[in-house]
């Protein structure tokens, strides 16, 4: 959750907050962090993403050797090696070196509310492998976790863990339905989680006051920008009544949970964009 700022979160709950995380990380590798996380008597939120629910990409050697290292690492049996350690050598140094000269060390949150939103369909349909033609792209060849494998991350939340679906620009969602029958599998997922764990699960996934809105976005609508998580976690730390049609998140129980995958897969269908 890189474009979370951990300073909104602390803010609202008064808690020290750690932003942890790997880039373009797994299931197995966010899993992995979470079990730790757990191990140190600590509380996780989660980002259950549909791209980290892709188990094709497991099958590049490179995202094998960087899970290795990291368990490697995470148990204790190496000191240094080049996914792990150096990477955060790096950042922490950078932080530290911002940190003398008084910089803002919220400047990349702030940035990127500032950027330009410059979203284009076709970018998405073509660049993001939903199409299943593009070698080692974010949605090629998808392939689902086995309902064993999500039951093992599910069984990690306790009642003060928090699982959370974040938003992407709502054009994805259009294509996750059409092809390669990625929204029924991603549902299936969700499913398997919310009915083995005691954590909380939220969900901005479908069509909202966030995902409607192109502004909201960045990196072509796939990364929201750091502002709209200030809306989300004041969402879920802070229950509000909620106004009349404003639709944001919704809290996943599983008593509500076919309802809701249900409207939310219809609503999707409604959607009516022209990609040929």
């Amino acid at each position: 959750m890189a474009r979370v700022n951990p300073i909104v979160i602390e803010n609202i709950t008064g808690k020290k907050t750690h932003n942890i995380k790997i880039d373009g990380a797994t299931l197995s590798e966010n899993r992995l962090l979470a079990s730790k996380v757990k191990k140190q008597g600590n509380f996780f939120i989660y980002s259950f993403d549909v791209f980290s629910s892709n188990k094709s990409r497991e099958k590049y050697s490179e995202i094998n050797a960087r899970y290795k290292a990291y368990l490697k690492e995470l148990e204790g049996s190496i000191f240094f090696n080049k996914y792990f350690n150096s990477d955060i050598t790096i950042r922490s140094i950078q932080h530290a070196i911002k940190s003398l000269r008084g910089e803002n060390l919220n400047k990349q949150h702030l940035e990127q509310n500032s950027r330009y939103s410059d979203f284009r369909f076709n970018l998405s349909l073509n660049s993001s492998g939903v199409l299943n033609n593009l070698d080692k792209s974010n949605f090629s060849n998808f392939e689902s976790y086995s309902s064993e494998e999500v039951v093992k991350l599910a069984k990690l939340g306790t009642k003060d863990d928090i699982f959370i679906i974040l938003p992407k620009h709502a054009s994805f969602y259009y294509l996750f339905a059409k092809y390669q029958d990625i929204e029924n599998k991603y549902f299936s997922a969700i499913s398997t989680l919310v009915n083995n764990t005691e954590a909380q699960v939220w969900s901005y996934y479908g069509l909202n006051n966030i995902t409607q809105k192109e502004n909201n976005f960045i990196d072509n609508g796939w990364h929201f920008k750091p502002q709209v998580s200030n809306i989300i976690f004041q969402e879920v730390f802070e229950p509000r009544v909620p106004i009349e049609n404003q639709r944001i998140g919704v809290q996943i129980t599983k008593e509500n949970l076919n309802d809701y995958l249900s409207f939310v897969s219809q609503d999707i269908g409604n959607i009516v964009i022209k990609d040929n």
